[in-house]
C-alpha cells in the first residue's frame, strides 16, 4: 500500500481533504450567509497547512487566518493566493514588510503597530487592510472598548491603512450555562454601532469561532472564524453533528503475542491480563501525539471494531488487549481516531478519555507522524 514506505516506520495520518470541503459547506450552512476566514494555525491544526490551506481556498473559503508571520509566509510559497490574516497581528515593527510584500491582513490590537504598518503601506505604494481587535471578555489581545476613540483617532491619522474589519474573541462559547458570551455579545454590538457612529463602516465584523458557531452565532456579523469544526470536531463535545473527521492516525501492529492470565504490560505493570489473551504492540507514543494517559482509558479501530488501549502509552510505544480469541497478526492496520470503512473513533472520544480537548489532541500529532493528503479537489 502507499501509506507505508518500505523500511518506514508504519505510522501515519491520513487527511481526507474531501471531507475538509464537505465540512467547510457545512460550517456555511451554519454560519447563515456569514463569510468564512478558515483558520489554519498550527499547520491547520496539525493536519498540514499547505494541503489544508490549499483546499480550503480551492474550495471557496474567503480568507485563511494563521497566528504566525512564518505560517502566512509558508502558505504563501506555496502559492496560496486569497486573503491571509495575521491573527495575532505583529509581533515587532519590523514586521510591517512583510505584511506589504505578503499580502497579509493584520488583526490589529496594538497601538504601537498601528505607525509602521501605515509606513510600510506607504514605502509599498499601496493601501493595507486591517481588521482591529477589540477586548471584550477574553482579556488577552485587542483595544478596550473605552479606548476606540483614541483608535479611531490614530487610523484616522493613517493614509495608507484601510479600515476593513472589526472584531472580537468569545472566551466561553463552549460552555453552554455561561452568561459570558451574551455579555460579550452585547459589549461587541455596542462597539460596532459606536464605530458606526463615528464616521466608520468596516466590512468584515466577525466574532465567533466554532463553539460561537455552535451556539448561533454573534448578532450583526458579516463574517466567522471556524477553525476546529472545518476538521470534522466539535469543541463543545456535544455531539450530533454531521461533520467528517479529517485526519485518521493509522498504525500497522508490530508484535502479537499470546499472554497467559496475569501477564504485565507496559512500564510499571500496571495492566494485568485478566485471562489469556493477544497482545498487540503499536508503534506509536506520546512522542506522536497518543496520550500517554490513552493507555487503560481509550480505544481503537481494529478488524471493524473498537479495541481498548492497555498498560502505560511510551514515548514509541502502545499496547492493545486484542481478546482471548483474536487472531490478528503482524502487520495489520489499526487506527487511533478517524474513519474506517463503517467504524468512526471520533477524536473528542480519545480527548474525553484523556481529560484533554480535541484541538490538543490534533495539535499534539508529532513530525515523525507522515501526513498523506487524499481525495484533494485542487490540481497539482
Amino acid at each position: 500500500m502507499g501509506e507505508v514506505r518500505e523500511g518506514g516506520r508504519p505510522t501515519w495520518a491520513e487527511i481526507d481533504l474531501g471531507a475538509l470541503r464537505r465540512n467547510l459547506q457545512a460550517v456555511r450552512d451554519l454560519a447563515s450567509g456569514r463569510r468564512i476566514i478558515a483558520v489554519v494555525k498550527a499547520d491547520g491544526y496539525g493536519h498540514g497547512a499547505v494541503p489544508v490551506g490549499r483546499e480550503l481556498e480551492h474550495a471557496g473559503a474567503d480568507m485563511l487566518a494563521v497566528a504566525t508571520m512564518e505560517e502566512a509566509r509558508e502558505l504563501r510559497q506555496a502559492g496560496v493566493r486569497i486573503p491571509v490574516m495575521l491573527l495575532q497581528g505583529l509581533h515587532h515593527p519590523a514586521e510591517a514588510e512583510l505584511v506589504t510584500a505578503l499580502h497579509l491582513v493584520p488583526l490589529v490590537g496594538r497601538l504601537d503597530m498601528l505607525a509602521p504598518l501605515d509606513a510600510a503601506a506607504a514605502r509599498a505604494h499601496r493601501t493595507v487592510p486591517v481588521h482591529l481587535k477589540f477586548d471584550t471578555g477574553m482579556g488577552r489581545l485587542g483595544f478596550l472598548p473605552e479606548e476606540t476613540g483614541a483608535v479611531l483617532d490614530a487610523l484616522r491619522r493613517c493614509r495608507h491603512l484601510e479600515f476593513a474589519g472589526l472584531a472580537t474573541h468569545l472566551a466561553e462559547a463552549d460552555d453552554p450555562a455561561s452568561p459570558a458570551t451574551e455579555v460579550q455579545h452585547r459589549r461587541f454590538v455596542e462597539l460596532v454601532g459606536s464605530v458606526r457612529a463615528s464616521g466608520f463602516d468596516p466590512e468584515w465584523i466577525h466574532a465567533d469561532n466554532s463553539p460561537g458557531l455552535l451556539r448561533g452565532g454573534t448578532p450583526g456579523a458579516s463574517a466567522a472564524r471556524p477553525g476546529l469544526l472545518l476538521y470534522g470536531a466539535d469543541p463543545t463535545l456535544e455531539g450530533g453533528h454531521a461533520l467528517e473527521p479529517v485526519m485518521t492516525l493509522v498504525t500497522r501492529v508490530i508484535r502479537a503475542q499470546d499472554v497467559p492470565a496475569g501477564s504485565r504490560v507496559g512500564y510499571g505493570g500496571t495492566y494485568v491480563a485478566p485471562c489469556s489473551t493477544r497482545i498487540l504492540t503499536l508503534p506509536i507514543g506520546y512522542a506522536d501525539g497518543l496520550p500517554r494517559a490513552a493507555g487503560g482509558s481509550a480505544e481503537v479501530g481494529l478488524r471493524g471494531r473498537c479495541a481498548p488501549l492497555v498498560g502505560r502509552v511510551s514515548m514509541d510505544l502502545a499496547a492493545v488487549d486484542a481478546g482471548p480469541e483474536s487472531d490478528v497478526e503482524v502487520g495489520e492496520e489499526v487506527f487511533v481516531f478517524g474513519r474506517r470503512g463503517e467504524l468512526t473513533i471520533r477524536v473528542e472520544k480519545i480527548a474525553e478519555a484523556t481529560d484533554m480537548i480535541p484541538y490538543e489532541i490534533l495539535v499534539r500529532i508529532g513530525g515523525r507522524v507522515r501526513r498523506v493528503p487524499r481525495n484533494a479537489g485542487w490540481a497539482g
